[in-house]
């Protein structure tokens, strides 16, 4: 995540580390405070923040020993709608009894993938319990967050600039597939950052789906160069999943490809216009920093005054 980065270590990050990284300017006096003793100091701070349950648990084991549950704010960064610990069947009840305890009375448990039913949350280990008691076995206070994008990884762009109706990398393989764009459906359309925003900046729209869950970066990435999304079944989201904001007003919802192409033929120009303005609207509420205060926001009036 810090400067400089190589362009090296890009190429083996997912998605070749657009938008996200090499961006924080390092502080090299800081470096051996970061990585090795963390704990210095560990209990003065008012908040703290395990940014992903999954693989951290364990560090938010060691945190309980000296902190105030009160004060941990736990993030669920994964694609599934599943909450922690109820991954899988393979883990002993007692070893979930434990990890859950873990969420006990913390802050606040924010995640992206909310479904739209409780008994989602935990798997089909426990379908046969009573709808009732689903609830129980979840953090007391779940808070919906999503991705963010970078305010400087915003660029107005007008429609005149547009010249092309789609983006070229297209994820929804029906629609790949008549357009003659097969492969760019699972692969990677682009190598270098600059190019990939060019390309997303003279299309008028770009294609998204859910895939391994609802939200992904590559909703902001359209939205923040300029190209208003066409969401297939957008309609079928649960209303807590990210990404929050998302209607007729600032993209299109789309079923298939006959769908998408009657709806986009029935946009006029004034109307595209109104499009984008109020997609670049809903990207502005959705920078990384907009959604780190917001989730700061939701849980500051109950932090401990002492």
């Amino acid at each position: 995540m810090y400067a400089p980065i190589k362009r090296g270590v890009l190429n083996k990050i997912r998605g070749h580390g657009f938008t996200l990284y090499g961006l924080l300017e390092d502080i090299p006096e800081l470096e051996e405070e970061r990585f090795f003793i963390w704990q210095k100091n560990i209990a003065a701070f008012d908040l703290y923040i395990i940014a992903d349950i999954w693989n951290s648990w364990r560090m938010l084991d060691q945190l309980l020993e000296h902190v105030d549950t009160r004060k941990i704010l736990i993030v669920d960064s994964g694609d599934t709608n599943r909450f922690f610990p109820w991954n899988n069947l393979k883990t002993s009840w007692r070893g979930i009894w434990r990890k859950r305890k873990l969420l006990k009375h913390c802050l606040g448990y924010a995640k992206r993938e909310i479904p739209a039913r409780w008994s989602e949350a935990v798997g089909p280990a426990m379908q046969l319990l009573p709808n009732s008691l689903y609830k129980s076995l979840l953090p007391e206070k779940i808070l919906p967050i999503s991705f963010g994008i970078p305010g400087s990884k915003i660029s107005y762009i007008t429609p005149a600039q547009k010249t092309q109706r789609f983006t070229t990398h297209i994820v929804d393989a029906d629609i790949a597939s008549v357009l003659h764009h097969n492969k760019h459906t699972e692969s990677y359309a682009f190598t270098n950052e600059q190019d990939y925003y060019a390309d997303i900046q003279k299309s008028m729209y770009g294609i998204t789906t859910k895939r391994s869950g609802w939200d992904c970066l590559r909703h902001y990435e359209f939205a923040a160069n300029g190209a208003v999304l066409c969401f297939q079944d957008l309609n079928k989201k649960p209303a807590m999943s990210a990404p929050h904001g998302l209607n007729e007003s600032n993209s299109i919802c789309y079923t298939n490809f006959t769908d998408l192409e009657n709806k986009l033929n029935a946009i006029a120009e004034k109307d595209y216009e109104k499009l984008l303005q109020n997609s670049y609207r809903w990207i502005e509420q959705h920078t990384t920093a907009a959604v780190a205060q917001r989730l700061i926001a939701s849980i500051h009036p109950t932090l401990p005054k002492d």
